[in-house]
């Protein structure tokens, strides 16, 4: 047997002892790294999720308003007047959606039908993003497109639900969402600090990021994550190392959404990741050091006779490899006693670390499954969302909210409502059997709770806080209010939750969530969801109560609406009823006697034809706000428009020392419009220019045309040296009603109409009209813009003249007005026309009884029989049914003209009308036969 010194003897020992405990150590510590970087891995894949549920819930949330606006009538309208409501809709929805940009609605094409933030009657403008609007035609379903820079440079993206009617899509509704939206889901997810979490849309654009969002969105992947993504390839999440745009090399985790092709990308730096288990290997290899320093030291020192110390190491150590813990015995040698205490020490720390790994494996099995009941929470309120976002009906809603609580959550569900006077009403109270339903509900309505007990329904709204308990016992049920007490021992009752329902900073009621029969209780997580749970409810039983609030101002506008069309045609058939007869009158003063009262004739001629004016204006106003006027379109010279415009405003230009400047150029300006609205327009302008321009200074009329990128267009000016206008009002020249401030005499007079009419005219036209001043007597320059029509033949315009008439007819006026019958009869007769006044219908068939007539002049507003009943009984009598008939009335809108003729009239006419027309028209239907008249004046009626 060889022998060996004692020295390296105990150097050996002592190198015996420590190596195994290093060698444990070792692998423990190579265990504990292995775990610690998995569970980062797990950590960081579990973050990625939960944010990827939580960007997905905010879209789902987006994606349901907008699915519950599209079941709304009107947004599946077609017509104006069915997109205008649709937009006051859209208008009060995004109000509720601080984080939309714009809310508008677009054809299945891609034309913008009108957006919240630009109005409406948006002409030929397009959707920016048109693939994600196509795809959402295509397959029918909400679509979120990628992030897009704005008309105004800034970028959103867009989410497009398509709205279908009779199975196609109609239209598509889109909400313009800023990223900022996507930006506080990330702040809101609290992510450990130095972690970066960034959201990417379908072309791989960064949306969202928690660092540096404003400098980072819309940028590309790194490529090193670009090279984590193919390596991916079709799997929906993973794990791996990249280094981030910042060049920091972090552990990546990607996870990708279910509602959009976006991706989350959550990264947690190396090297904060890597700092602990470097200190763990600097302390493993530092202790191994000063172990084996220490060892070797007592091994030199005790180098004769240190048996027994050497067992006691011998033991300690053996005890020390078994894992247990035995406390360094004295020796009496110093060497072999540090020797002890090192080794009691490792122990001990061994000790430790097995009890701290012990730590770090519960605490990440209880992070994995609080991660695992969070989503599934997430997940059921996106059910609960979709539920609920079916149906704006409070019936269906409440049933999807019963179906949503009962039996998954609770037993037992009850909601009350507070009415328009603060008082809270019964509107669900469900149970799985319908039978304990009825009974609990009978129960509920003969009982009242105060105001100040926790957990009653008053007490609730009145401090708005929640009322979660569990009933374990007596001594838990004895805490209740007696009421309340009374009523969970009749149900059985074992847990409950009161959350009041608050939506939109407004309590609209309560809400209780009861268990019974399954004797299930609450926990804190429990307590959560139904707090969330209670947010969506309130916000759908809000969104039933904003579209009934809706419904009932949209019927009450429809009220409105048809009493003031009543009102307006009224107005217009009283005030055109006593302009007719003084019209007459001053035309018979000329005829019998021209010099007489010439001077007088003239103010009052001027006076009715401004009255006529006015009724006119306000006649027109309300056809266009109700889009009632349809312009018969048709090739127009621009130049003969001024030309006509110039004869219209005749009258007040001759008043003038000077007429007003008009150069054209010599080629015609096609236009395609109609003639008498845009004379109408023209005629507007001028008017204005000349109420508002002294008798001495010039008015000019430029005509020209003008290339512009949106084709050519026809450009009139007109220009005046009046008194200007303010610059605070420049900007509502064309609202209604709304005028300079003028003299206490109003010499200029008019009801503020002449402009607004003349800018929905021209709108109707495709063009606009806008106004220059520099100011208070720095007169004005008004421009209208219309697109030039390529050059065509311009058909053959009908001759309207009003023929001498020398055919002597045998006429009778009906008109309960006696004024305006006898002055009309007495201008016919001047025309050699024999004439008998009737002022009732009754009295015109007696007349018509004793002597037939050629034809009649019939006012519609007849006492008793009405002058539509008085056309329909002369169409069905044999001796009359040919003659000539002309309604004349104070009711001028298309409606009574149209139910005019269908009563059996030849023509209609809106009073004042020229007496010459009449006769001719007269005249004509008598002479050509009723049937070829009234085909071929439908369409020139003066009325019209």
């Amino acid at each position: 047997m060889r022998t060996i010194k004692l020295q390296r003897r105990l150097l050996l020992i002592v190198t015996a002892a420590i190596l195994p405990l290093a060698v444990v150590c070792g692998l423990a510590l190579d265990a504990l790294l292995k775990a610690q970087r998995v569970q980062t891995q797990a950590s960081i894949l579990g973050v990625a999720r939960a944010v990827a549920t939580a960007v997905d819930s905010e879209l789902r949330m987006t994606i349901a308003s907008l699915q519950a606006l599209a079941l709304t009538d009107p947004l599946g309208a077609t017509t104006t007047e069915g997109l205008a409501d649709a937009y006051e809709l859209a208008g009060a929805i995004r109000l509720s959606h601080p984080e939309w940009l714009d809310l508008l609605l677009a054809s299945p094409d891609g034309r913008v039908l009108f957006s919240t933030e630009r109005g409406l009657d948006l002409g030929d403008v397009r959707v920016i993003e048109p693939g994600s609007l196509q795809e959402a035609v295509r397959a029918r379903e909400p679509v979120i497109g990628p992030m897009t820079p704005g008309p105004r440079g800034r970028q959103a993206f867009p989410v497009r639900v398509p709205i279908l009617r009779d199975g196609e899509v109609r239209h598509v509704l889109t909400a313009v969402v800023e990223p900022e939206a996507i930006t506080a889901v990330l702040q809101r997810q609290s992510a450990p600090e130095g972690w970066t979490v960034s959201v990417f849309d379908g072309r791989q654009r960064r949306v969202a990021r928690n660092v540096d969002d404003d400098r980072m969105r819309g940028n590309a992947p790194s490529p090193t994550l670009l090279d984590l993504l193919a390596r991916l390839g079709p799997r929906r999440e993973g794990v791996g190392a990249t280094t981030n745009v910042e060049g920091v090399r972090s552990l990546t985790a990607i996870a990708r959404m279910d509602t959009a092709e976006w991706m989350v990308v959550v990264g947690a730096s190396v090297a904060s990741s890597e700092a602990a288990s470097r200190r763990l290997f600097m302390a493993y290899g530092g202790g191994l050091l000063v172990s084996l320093l220490f060892g070797g030291l007592a091994a030199w020192w005790i180098s004769r006779g240190v048996t027994r110390p050497m067992a006691l190491l011998r033991t300690q150590a053996d005890a020390m490899g078994r894992g247990e813990t035995l406390p360094a015995q004295r020796s009496g040698v110093t060497e072999v006693d540090a020797v002890a205490e090192a080794l009691a020490t490792a122990s001990e720390q061994r000790r430790r670390s097995e009890a701290e790994r012990q730590k770090l494996l519960e605490a990440e099995s209880l992070a994995r499954s609080t991660a695992q009941a969070a989503q599934q929470r997430l997940a059921r309120l996106g059910d609960v969302s979709t539920v609920l976002s079916q149906s704006l009906e409070e019936a269906s809603t409440l049933a999807a909210i019963a179906q949503v609580i009962v039996p998954a959550i609770a037993d037992l569900c009850r909601i009350d409502l507070l009415d328009e006077h603060g008082v809270l009403q019964r509107k669900l109270t469900h149970h799985a059997d319908p039978a304990r339903s009825e009974f609990i509900a009978k129960m509920v309505n003969g009982r009242s709770a105060p105001s100040d007990a926790p957990g009653s329904f008053p007490w609730a709204i009145a401090t708005g806080k929640v009322f979660l308990m569990n009933l374990e016992g007596e001594a838990s049920i004895a805490r209740l209010e007696p009421g309340l007490q009374e009523f969970v021992r009749m149900l059985g009752l074992t847990a409950g939750c009161v959350v009041p329902l608050v939506a939109r900073g407004r309590t609209i009621g309560v809400m209780a969530v009861l268990q019974a029969e399954s004797q299930r209780h609450f926990s804190a997580d429990d307590g959560a969801l139904i707090v969330e749970l209670a947010q969506r409810v309130a916000l759908a039983l809000d969104n039933v109560r904003l579209l009934q609030e809706a419904r009932s101002a949209q019927l009450q506008a429809e009220q409105a609406n048809r009493s003031k069309d009543e009102f307006l045609a009224m107005l217009g058939h009283e005030l055109r009823n006593p302009l007719a007869p003084i019209s007459l009158a001053l035309q018979l003063i000329a005829r019998r006697d021209p010099q007489a009262f010439a001077r007088e004739r003239q103010i009052i001629e001027r006076q009715v034809k401004h009255l006529s004016r006015l009724v006119d204006d306000l006649l027109d106003v309300s056809r266009i706000v109700a889009g009632k006027i349809a312009p018969k379109f048709e090739p127009v010279d621009l130049r003969d428009v001024i030309a006509r415009a110039l004869e219209l405003t005749l009258p007040a230009l001759q008043q003038r020392e000077r007429m007003p400047r008009v150069q054209m150029p010599s080629t015609p300006v096609p236009v395609r419009g109609d003639p008498l609205r845009l004379a109408q327009i023209v005629g507007n302008l001028l008017s204005n220019a000349a109420k508002f321009t002294a008798p001495g200074d010039a008015i000019r009329i430029l005509l020209a045309t003008d290339d512009t990128p949106q084709g050519p267009q026809a450009v009139l000016r007109v220009e005046d040296e009046g008194i200007g206008i303010a610059p605070e009002l420049l900007p509502r020249v064309f609202e209604r009603f709304v005028q300079g401030e003028q003299a206490l005499h109003r010499a200029a007079g008019g009801l503020g109409l002449g402009l607004p009419i003349a800018q929905s005219l021209a709108r109707l036209h495709g063009g606009a009209i806008t106004v220059e001043s520099k100011g208070p007597g720095l007169g004005t320059c008004f421009e209208l813009r219309l697109p030039v029509q390529a050059a065509q033949d311009a058909p053959a315009a009908a001759a309207d003249r009003v023929a001498a008439v020398t055919q002597s007819l045998s006429l009778l006026v009906v008109d309960d007005n006696r004024d305006a019958a006898e002055a009309l009869a007495s201008w016919l007769e001047i025309e050699g026309q024999q004439v008998r006044v009737a002022t009732s219908a009754e009295e015109a068939l007696e007349r018509l009884a004793e002597e037939r007539c050629d034809g009649a002049i019939i006012d519609i507003g007849l006492p008793g029989m009405s002058g539509y009943e008085l056309a329909a009984r002369l169409r069905a009598d044999a001796a009359t049914q040919s003659m000539a008939l002309v309604a004349l009335t104070g009711y001028g809108r298309e409606a009574d003209r149209q139910r005019a003729l269908e009563a059996g009239f030849d023509d209609h006419f809106a009073k004042p009308a020229q007496p010459e027309i009449l006769l001719a028209c007269l005249v004509r239907v008598c002479a050509q036969g009723r049937g070829a008249a009234t085909i071929g004046d439908k369409a020139t009626s003066p009325s019209a």
